[in-house]
């Protein structure tokens, strides 16, 4: 199953223009650009944070424990302009407190009410690595260069140390996710797992602040001057269905092999999708199966009434219907048909999706090496 949440808040990061503050501007940029001396590159970063209290009252509601759990950022392109053809994209842990502020990127004059390359909110400054501020009870520190934002990092004896069992050095995953990009598309798909988990659990039972993700050229390509280009990502401010987003999957199928199976080279699909539901709604959609020609009964059961099921091999999707954009992709662990006594099903949180839009649903079944999709017109409205 899965659960979306959208960014609360994001802004870029101009090395250009160091106290301009983008917080409603509708796009996100990461990337290097040549200044107006022609030679020297300046950066830009983003920073974007999701609510946790929202992922626990998820959690909550679905009992759920976060361990079970994969998180996925999804930030979809507007524009990208001379990008290197390998190049890869971070994603630090913000180690400081940022305010989003009002402004945008052709503001004029400039708005300094929030976070800029050169502060977090207006009136502090980025901390630098030379401060060594440490989160109480844990190995981690903020570090940064007092510009462009601040993150977490372990210190170097950061390991488990058998001697005094200090459980506050055992490593901590999660404070540098990462993707790489080699000619693909720009569109970030991220697992940051890790760095939620790091939010919701803490370090060494010590609670970590969410402040939220910095998006960065990697080290490496931030410093290779034969690298620049950048991407725009739309922002939540977006007037489209773009908007950041941060994917929770968890498995909660089950499969009651009760009904007899359905005969996989000849059969149909329905069910009793509703045209329309509500964004609060969480719904159980069932699948019902049955074979295209039953043979003939020596009882009065009607074939057309005797559902069969689908293997443990069926996987959904879910699009945008105007777009055919990829909301849910297949997966086959997190997407699973589930199945009991009555027919197939899977479970869907309305909450998810954007109101007063059309989706489409999409089923493939593995067997063996050979794959089916069902993409008939499945199609459901969600409205406020």
């Amino acid at each position: 199953m899965f659960r979306i949440f959208y960014a609360e808040s994001d802004a870029t990061l101009y090395e250009s223009s160091p106290t301009r503050n983008t917080g409603i501007d509708e796009i996100l940029e990461v990337g290097k650009r040549l200044a107006t001396d022609g030679e020297t590159l300046q950066k830009s970063r983003s920073v974007l944070k999701f609510d946790m209290d929202e992922v626990n009252a998820a959690l909550s509601k679905y009992s759920v424990d976060v361990k079970d759990c994969k998180f996925v950022l999804q930030l979809f392109t507007t524009h990208a302009k001379n990008l290197p053809a390998e190049y890869t994209i971070d994603a630090l842990v913000v180690g400081q407190e940022w305010i989003n502020g009002t402004g945008f990127e052709n503001s004029n004059p400039v708005v300094t009410n929030g976070v800029a390359w050169d502060q977090p909110l207006s009136g502090s400054a980025w901390i630098s690595s030379s401060q060594e501020i440490n989160i109480p009870g844990t190995s981690l520190y903020v570090s940064g260069s007092g510009a462009g934002g601040s993150w977490l990092y372990q210190s170097g004896s950061a390991l488990f140390n058998t001697s005094s069992f200090n459980t506050s050095y055992f490593f901590q995953p999660g404070l540098d996710e990462s993707e790489a990009f080699s000619y693909r598309p720009t569109d970030i798909n991220m697992d940051v797992t890790e760095a939620v988990q790091l939010w919701i659990s803490g370090s060494n039972l010590k609670d970590v602040e969410n402040n939220g993700f910095l998006l960065k050229f990697s080290e490496s390509d931030e410093a290779d001057n034969n690298k620049q280009g950048y991407i725009r990502f739309f922002s939540r401010e977006t007037h489209t269905i773009y908007v950041p987003r941060l994917v929770m999957y968890w498995d909660n199928a089950t499969y009651d092999n009760t009904l007899p199976e359905v005969n996989l080279e000849s059969f149909a699909m329905y069910t009793k999708l509703k045209a329309e539901y509500r964004d609060t709604d969480i719904v159980k959609v069932r699948l019902y199966g049955r074979d295209r020609y039953p043979r003939k009964s020596p009882t009065n059961l009607y074939p057309l009434q005797t559902v069969k099921r689908f293997p443990t091999t069926t996987y959904y999707s879910i699009l945008d219907a105007n777009t055919d954009e990829v909301i849910i992709p297949f997966d086959n662990i997190y997407n699973k048909v589930s199945c009991d006594e009555t027919s197939n099903f899977i479970y869907i949180d309305m909450n998810s999706f954007m109101p007063e839009r059309y989706y489409r649903l999409e089923f493939k079944i593995v067997d063996g090496f050979t794959e089916q999709r069902i993409d008939d017109e499945y199609y459901f409205k969600v409205i406020r």
